[in-house]
């Protein structure tokens, strides 16, 4: 037989709850009335105790602020290139507290607070900034996500790689873009986030097509590699089902310069994803 909440306890947890995760005032206050249009130091007075030195309402008021300032600084370290971008304040009025209103936490792991920043980015985030901020989420995010992928899974280096489909590890992610963020971000992290609100970002290379994989490599460290476009290309199209022969045919067809790159090199990136555990079998 199931065990129920008292009501009393679940209607005072219920209350509790929708007072935290109020977003604080312009001055990291909690707010004056309650969500029923009461002053908080009447409704707070009726469920909660003072202790010797604080009101009830100033007693709940450090938890609705603990809730926003905890949830913050775990955006601040999951995003840590984005914030720099915007600063701790505008990253707080712009994306982090618009973000948790419409996504509050609901997993017990922190880190993986902010899982639908990107996508709540596309729809929401429209500054003519937009390609930087969300590729800058997308790959802080992707750091989050090779670095707690699991382990990776054995490859039988007998198998015909040639024939059988395979597929890209866990902690391996490709990255297609119009600048060289990679380098961007490294140089956005040498600094801290007050310092990128006075000073001049770091040069942004740019110009054509850049491609990356990151990957967390056996000392569990997330590094990255900038490749040819003939070796994404053949990643990208295993990571799509295909298989290395159904790769390399389309490259064949459709890649030119792919093509020139996957010819002269494709013996050692084979070696190398093996060597790297980058692929298994699917």
């Amino acid at each position: 037989m199931k065990s129920q909440v008292p009501a009393d306890l679940l209607s005072l947890q219920t209350w509790f709850a929708s007072i935290i995760t109020r977003a604080l005032n312009k001055n990291n206050r909690m707010l004056f009335l309650s969500p029923s249009g009461r002053p908080m130091s009447e409704e707070a007075a009726e469920l909660i105790c003072p202790s010797q030195k604080l009101k009830p309402d100033q007693r709940i008021e450090i938890y609705n602020q603990q809730y926003w300032w905890r949830l913050l600084s775990i955006l601040h370290k999951n995003f840590p290139a984005l914030t720099r971008l915007f600063g701790y304040t505008d990253f707080n009025q712009s994306i982090g507290i618009p973000f948790l209103l419409a996504h509050p936490p609901t997993d017990w792991s922190l880190a993986k607070l902010g899982n639908p920043l990107v996508d709540w980015l596309k729809k929401h985030y429209t500054a003519a900034d937009q390609p930087l901020v969300l590729h800058t989420a997308e790959l802080d995010w992707a750091y989050q996500e090779v670095f707690f992928a699991p382990q990776p899974l054995s490859l039988f280096v007998e198998i015909d790689l040639i024939s059988k489909q395979l597929m890209l590890q866990k902690h391996v992610r490709l990255f297609k873009l119009p600048f060289h963020l990679f380098s961007f971000r490294d140089a956005l992290l040498e600094k801290d986030v007050e310092f990128w609100t006075e000073a001049d970002f770091p040069s942004l290379p740019k110009g054509h097509i850049y491609f990356f994989v990151l990957y967390r490599n056996e000392q569990n460290t997330v590094c990255y590699r900038e490749i040819q476009e003939g070796e994404w290309t053949l990643l990208n199209n295993i990571s799509n089902g295909l298989t290395l022969q159904e790769s390399c045919d389309y490259v064949e067809k459709e890649g030119k310069i792919a093509a020139e790159q996957a010819a002269v090199s494709i013996i050692q990136w084979t070696q190398e994803w093996i060597r790297k555990k980058w692929l298994c079998q699917k």
